[in-house]
C-alpha cells in the first residue's frame, strides 16, 4: 500500500473518530436537555395540580394563558406549593398584592408559571345581642362553624353560664351594657342600666359591675340606650374609663346618629357601628331576606356590621345562608376583624 493510501485511510480514521465524538457528545447533551425539559415538566405538572385542586375546592376560577395560570386568591391562603423541592430554579416576586411564581428553564430563560393576585374579601360580621334568658338557645348557635360573636346583657338568669358556653364553643362575646333609652317600662324593667343623670362614679360602679357579673371580655355594645348615647359628655365619660380597662366599642345605632362611635373615635378606642337589623320580623324567612341584603351591603361598602337576636330562628336561618354567604365571596367575620 502506497504511502498515500495510508494517509486517506489515517485521515478518514480520524474523522470518523471526530464524528463519532462530536455524535456522542450531541446525544449526551439532548440527553440532559431531556431530563431537565422532563424534569421542568414534572415540577409545573405538580405546581398547577396543586392549584387545580385548591380552584376546586374554593370555587375560585382560573384563567389559563398557555403555560401561564392567572387567579385570584384570599390574602392569608396558602396554596404550600413546595416550590423549594427538587433542583428547577422557581422563584417567587411579591409585588403590592400580585405574586408571579417564575422559573428558568435549561436555556436559562426565564418563565411565568402562575400570576396570583391577593384579594381581601368584602367582611359580614355578625352580632347576636340579648344573651341571658337562657343556656338552649346557645345549642342553635353552636351548629355554625363560622366566626360569630354575641353580646350578654349582665343580671339576666342564665347570663354567666350561656356566656362561658359560648367562649367555650370559640365565639366572640361581649357585654351588652344597659343603657337608657326611650322607653320608660323598659328602662324600669331592665337591672344595672345607666343613664345620663347620674354622676361619674355612678356610671363607672354600674360598668364595673356589669363586667363582674358576665365575666372578663374585651368590649362591649350598648343595650336599648337611645337616651345615653345621645349624651356626647356622658358617653366620653364612659369610654375614656372603658378605654383604661382596654375594650372597644360597638355603637348599636339605635338612635341613628352614632353619637357613640364618633366620641370612640375622638378617644382612639377600636370601635364600629350597626347598619342593619337582620331579625326585627322573627319568621326565618325573612330572616334570609334580611340576611341576602346584608350580603350585598358588604359587598357595597367592603365590610358591615349587622345585629341579630339571640332566637332560635335566627340561628337556623344563619345556618342555612352560610354556603350563600360564601358562594357570594363575602367572609363572615368576628366583630374584631371590623373595628376601626
Amino acid at each position: 500500500m502506497s504511502g498515500i493510501n495510508k494517509k486517506i485511510i489515517y485521515g478518514i480514521g480520524i474523522i470518523s473518530i471526530l464524528i463519532i465524538a462530536v455524535l456522542f457528545k450531541w446525544q449526551s447533551g439532548n440527553k440532559y436537555e431531556r431530563q431537565i425539559k422532563l424534569q421542568e415538566d414534572l415540577v409545573i405538572e405538580e405546581i398547577i395540580k396543586k392549584v387545580k385542586e385548591y380552584s376546586v375546592t374554593s370555587g375560585s376560577s382560573i384563567e389559563e394563558d398557555g403555560i401561564k395560570y392567572i387567579f385570584d386568591l384570599k390574602k392569608g391562603t396558602d396554596l404550600d406549593l413546595d416550590l423549594e423541592d427538587g433542583d428547577l430554579q422557581v422563584r417567587e416576586i411579591l409585588k403590592g398584592d400580585t405574586k408571579k411564581i417564575i422559573y428558568s428553564d435549561s436555556k436559562g430563560d426565564k418563565k411565568l408559571i402562575l400570576e396570583i393576585n391577593y384579594f381581601t374579601p368584602p367582611k359580614l360580621a355578625i352580632l347576636i345581642d340579648d344573651v341571658g334568658m337562657n343556656t338552649k338557645t346557645t345549642t342553635y348557635f353552636k351548629k355554625i362553624d363560622r366566626p360569630l360573636s354575641f353580646a350578654t346583657i349582665p343580671y339576666l338568669p342564665k347570663t354567666n353560664q350561656a356566656t362561658k358556653i359560648l367562649k367555650d364553643e370559640g365565639f366572640e362575646v361581649i357585654l351588652h351594657m344597659p343603657m337608657e333609652g326611650s322607653n320608660e317600662i323598659l328602662n324600669r324593667r331592665t337591672k344595672g342600666l345607666i343613664k345620663p343623670s347620674m354622676t361619674e362614679k355612678e356610671i363607672y360602679d354600674k360598668f364595673d359591675g356589669a363586667i363582674e357579673d358576665l365575666g372578663a371580655v374585651r368590649g362591649f355594645n350598648n343595650h336599648m340606650g337611645s337616651r345615653f348615647t345621645n349624651d356626647p359628655e356622658k358617653m366620653r365619660s364612659l369610654l375614656t374609663y372603658a378605654k383604661k380597662k382596654d375594650m372597644f366599642f360597638i355603637d348599636s345605632n339605635t338612635n341613628s346618629k352614632k353619637e357613640g362611635y364618633r366620641v370612640a373615635k375622638e378617644l382612639d378606642i377600636p370601635t364600629y357601628y350597626t347598619s342593619y337589623f337582620i331579625d326585627n320580623s322573627h319568621k326565618k324567612e325573612d330572616i334570609i331576606k334580611a340576611i341576602k341584603i346584608s350580603v350585598e351591603l358588604a359587598k357595597e361598602r367592603e365590610k358591615i356590621l349587622v345585629i341579630g337576636h339571640y332566637r332560635k330562628e335566627t340561628a337556623e336561618a344563619i345556618y342555612e345562608m352560610l354556603d350563600y354567604i360564601d358562594n357570594e365571596g363575602v367572609e363572615l367575620v368576628s366583630i374584631s376583624e371590623v373595628l376601626e
